[in-house]
């Protein structure tokens, strides 16, 4: 059976099958990106926190929406090239669309990876920092929760076997030893039998696989089975008990309970009557003894330096040389004295805004306001990268006085005499890193905005934001203490609503990028059967592919303002 309107349209639409299909269908993906275009309108209108202005670097996206426009008007001349029976002008214009799509992902891997390493740091304070984290050098270096560890707690019904390798390995050569005796119940026939795994005291091999007896993965392993095979028998015998109580309460035995005898199943005097039958029940061990079960397994170890992702878990107290629990997800327990879980970050940006959004929100006073952020400079230490940051602080206050007296002279004053334009928080208490760098060009003296202009960093030095090989020496080193620290993340969907609703939308459109190109790709490669058979069946396909591909297009041109230039 041929399925009609598949190459001709009909006549009373003038469409066929696949154009109503693909209009139905961006009808659909119009309503999906306008609720998340407008979802990020709403949250930019009522976010409670400084929204970020303008921190994309701009020639990327800029790139990147030349080459979608492009990509647009060669899928339209590959179109027409079937139309005209060209096949080898449409192999040349399909092959370029799907450069331009890779081309376009390729760069956007670039920005992704560039946010993705990029860290922010906010102060007790709400104070801001920016910068990129120093790796891991010789036990220096990275993001970690650090802690001299004495105990280690592994809950057997769910501890993770990545923890379990991580912290065996950053224990290292450190000795291990059991905290209790350990007993394993083991049920044959319905008999309990306990037989000894490991004595407190006992050391523990570290490096083991769950075959090797005496390893921690060994021991793990069948203290885990132990552990979900006595709770099996203690749910069955519990189930058992209450299933008997409920029978006997029911069939009034000895008439035992008259009292509750009318009562229905809702009542609480006979739940209350059920609940002692059933403690006497269990009492009496009709169906078996309830076996003492515990989910803990604990080891000791010696002053074992542990550092452990803060993704992964929590800690109760980061400053160094308190007492302190690292609890990671897996319910494991990690329980010592914390050690230095500070960040070394070569900072790129500062920002007070937060801070003094909080302040305002409080009625303090601009005076005050002002004292809250000199009191964090001058509370940062005596380090090099600290008075480093105090100078770029001093050369930030002198170009905004400049910055402030030139929107003076060029917008004049109102008729209450006060300027018609000032600086915006943003030019106020943010420090950006390519004035960073023109500051330190300028030895942290600024005595006129061309100069800083002149000085900063052009959009291909930052191509995919602060270079730091490049500029390396204009971004201070700070180690920033962890008790310090009220949040801190990658600039990733967890550090706020603007890069959650960025990465969503970039996300959903590079996907889209991705399955139109490989639908256009299958065109080209596989098309050429289809060609020979009835090349306008083809040119219907396309178009409908190239329909799709304008539509990608298209939310690129609205997505590009809104995130990179707004």
């Amino acid at each position: 059976m041929e399925i009609p309107y598949i190459v001709n349209a009909r006549k009373d639409t003038g469409l066929n099958n696949s154009k109503i299909a693909i209009w139905l269908f961006l009808a659909s993906e119009v309503m999906l990106f306008g609720g998340l275009f407008s979802s990020y309108i709403f949250l930019r209108i009522y976010a409670d926190y400084p929204w970020p202005e303008r921190v994309l670097p701009v020639l990327p996206g800029l790139v990147n929406t030349f080459i979608l426009i492009a990509s647009s008007v060669t899928v339209v001349f590959a179109w027409a090239s079937l139309k005209l029976r060209k096949w080898g002008a449409f192999k040349g214009y399909m092959s370029f669309t799907i450069l331009c799509a890779a081309v376009f992902m390729v760069l956007k891997g670039f920005e992704y990876k560039a946010k993705l390493t990029h860290q922010s740091i906010q102060y007790n304070d709400w104070t801001n920092i920016e910068g990129h984290l120093h790796p891991e050098d010789h036990g220096h270096g990275g993001n970690f929760y650090v802690v001299n560890a004495n105990e280690i707690n592994f809950d057997l019904g769910s501890y993770y076997d990545p923890y379990l390798d991580e912290i065996t390995a950053r224990i290292g050569d450190k000795k291990a030893t059991a905290a209790k005796d350990v007993v394993l119940n083991v049920f044959e026939d319905d008999k309990l039998i306990q037989k000894p795994l490991i004595k407190a005291g006992d050391v523990i091999d570290l490096e083991g696989d769950d075959e090797t007896e005496g390893s921690l993965r060994y021991i793990l392993a069948k203290a885990k089975q132990s552990f979900i095979e006595t709770r099996m028998h203690n749910e069955q015998v519990r189930e058992s008990a209450g299933r008997q109580s409920w029978k006997n309460v029911k069939s009034n035995e000895g008439g035992r309970f008259n009292a509750v005898r009318d009562l229905t199943q809702y009542d609480q005097a006979k739940k209350d009557a059920v609940n002692e039958e059933n403690s006497l029940i269990l009492e009496r061990e009709d169906f078996g003894t309830i076996v003492a079960n515990t989910s803990l397994f604990k080891i000791k170890v010696d002053n074992a330096l542990i550092k452990i992702k803060p993704s992964w878990g929590r800690m109760s107290s980061p400053k160094e040389g308190e007492d302190t629990t690292i609890s990671l997800l897996d319910k494991t327990a990690i329980v010592g004295v914390a050690g230095d879980s500070g960040m070394e970050i070569d900072v790129d940006a500062v920002d007070h805004r937060h801070l003094v959004m909080k302040a305002r929100d409080r009625k303090y006073s601009q005076e005050k306001i002002d004292g809250m952020i000199e009191d964090w400079y001058a509370n940062l230490g005596d380090s090099e990268g600290a008075a480093q940051i105090r100078k770029l602080w001093g050369a930030h206050k002198q170009w905004r006085s400049l910055f402030a007296a030139k929107l003076k002279e060029d917008y004049d004053l109102d008729e209450d005499d006060q300027p018609n334009r000032v600086p915006t928080d943003l030019d106020m208490y943010r420090i950006t890193w390519k004035q960073m760098v023109a500051y330190k060009e300028l030895d942290y003296n600024v005595t006129s905005l061309e100069e800083v202009k002149e000085n900063e960093p052009g959009m291909i030095a930052g191509f995919t934001g602060a270079n730091h090989k490049k500029f390396h020496d204009s971004f201070p080193l700070l180690n920033v203490a962890r008790h310090d620290v009220k949040f801190e993340s990658v600039f990733s969907p967890k550090m706020n609503n603007y890069y959650a609703i960025y990465f969503t939308i970039t996300g959903l459109h590079g996907l889209h990028v991705i399955g139109g190109a490989l639908v256009l790709a299958y065109y080209l490669f596989f098309g050429r059967k289809m060609y020979l058979a009835n090349p306008e069946w083809l040119a219907n396909r396309v178009e409908v592919g190239g329909l799709f591909w304008h539509f990608v297009d298209l939310v690129w041109i609205f997505a590009f303002p809104i995130f990179y230039l707004m």
